[in-house]
């Protein structure tokens, strides 16, 4: 009868639990038939892969999951948890909890300096417990209320920069032996990679809201020259959007044809003028109008994120029979892009000026290969039609 044989780490040479997807005695990755060359590169390899996964979640509640599932399987422990500092810095508030029980305890908020990850918290310092009946700091509030039985726990801060931004801890080692040093130190190590990884999505986040809050103050600043304006650039981003998906566009191409269209009117910004009695916007000449365009794309080019949009901008008034401005440009001297943009602004002008939307589609049909791009004039009608049948 063959004998089972048994599952050891290439790192440090000792046997792991079947089950084990780290080592428990040194953290290594235990994946037998990826891990075949020598224990240090393998070891090496599994924390730069988890690394660059914590690297490449900007979404910090998908990261913070991920961190907890990963402690919990690196460390073969019964739960994990991650507790971040509240804003009134004196808290922590539980942000994932995984095991059977962890959803139980999300609700509580720890008083820095209280419990085990409470002086974690207070001296930034990590504490290995094996029993914690015998350490005076572990309080046992969140096994009563959970029914949760904590038995070992292995508690480390989260800091960025010397700064505090919360704690990971490990609970119930599976194996006898229980929480080691090198598990302390293995454990400090993915909690500086995911205190770096919190602090840069939340860095990300952070100019995404700034970078979102700033369009929005242009966009505010376009509309308000003239009444008529109330909504247009949003309308005209939605339905230039719909467009360049009807016809095929993703990625960065329609990513760069959305913010086209909602800031393709920046260039009024710096176009002088005055308002009539109504509010509306009177051009001192008609250059200004004609160079809008021009202006706008020279704006906002030197902004990397808006480099595409800017490319798309100046065509926005041009025709596909070479009727538009500012260079009068015909066919395929206009991008795709530039087409759409130069439709729907047309459209958009007539809804301005009190055209019903079956007129609107009757021009799109008439004017269809001489002033717009045929195919893109029929993509359009379509996508009214659908936008009607919605409405109805």
């Amino acid at each position: 009868m063959e004998e089972n044989l048994a599952i050891v780490c290439n790192h440090c040479k000792k046997e792991l639990a079947p089950e084990a997807q780290f080592c428990h005695h040194c953290g290594a990755p235990s994946g037998v038939a990826n891990w075949s060359a020598s224990g240090d590169e393998n070891f090496v390899k599994g924390l730069f892969n988890l690394a660059k996964g914590l690297a490449s979640t900007l979404d910090v509640d998908a990261l913070l999951k991920r961190i907890g599932q990963s402690a919990e399987q690196m460390f073969l422990c019964e739960a994990s948890a991650i507790m971040l500092l509240d804003e009134d810095q004196k808290h922590l508030f539980f942000k994932v909890a995984t095991g059977e029980k962890g959803g139980l305890v999300t609700k509580f908020r720890i008083k820095i300096g209280e419990g085990i990850a409470g002086w974690v918290a207070e001296k930034c310092e990590s504490v290995l417990v094996n029993d914690v009946t015998t350490d005076e700091r572990f309080t046992g509030q969140q096994d009563l209320s959970s029914g949760f039985k904590t038995k070992s726990v292995l508690c480390v801060p989260m800091q960025a920069g010397g700064e505090l931004v919360g704690v990971l801890e490990v609970l119930n080692k599976k194996v006898s032996e229980g929480f080691s040093d090198a598990d302390r130190s293995l454990l400090e190590s993915l909690a500086s990679l995911a205190a770096l990884a919190i602090t840069n999505a939340r860095l990300v986040g952070g100019f995404r809201n700034f970078y979102s809050n700033t369009i929005e103050i242009l966009i505010s600043a376009i509309e308000a020259r003239d009444t008529r304006m109330s909504g247009h650039c949003w309308r005209f981003a939605q339905r230039a959007s719909s467009l360049g998906r009807r016809m095929g566009l993703e990625g960065q191409v329609l990513k760069d044809l959305y913010y086209s269209a909602l800031l393709h009117d920046v260039g009024f910004l710096k176009v002088a003028g005055g308002w009539n009695m109504s509010r509306i916007l009177v051009m001192e000449s008609p250059h200004m109008e004609q160079t809008h365009a021009l202006i706008g794309a020279d704006m906002i080019k030197g902004i990397d994120i808006l480099k595409g949009a800017a490319g798309l901008i100046v065509f926005h008034h041009e025709n596909y029979d070479g009727s538009g401005f500012p260079r009068g440009l015909k066919g395929d001297e206009v991008p795709m892009g530039g087409h759409i943009l130069s439709v729907i602004e047309n459209c958009e002008e007539m809804r301005m000026n009190g055209y019903a939307v079956e007129q609107i589609q009757a021009i799109l049909i008439e004017q269809a290969g001489k002033k717009f791009h045929p195919d893109v004039a029929r993509a359009y009608g379509e996508v009214l039609k659908a936008e009607e049948a919605k409405a109805a």
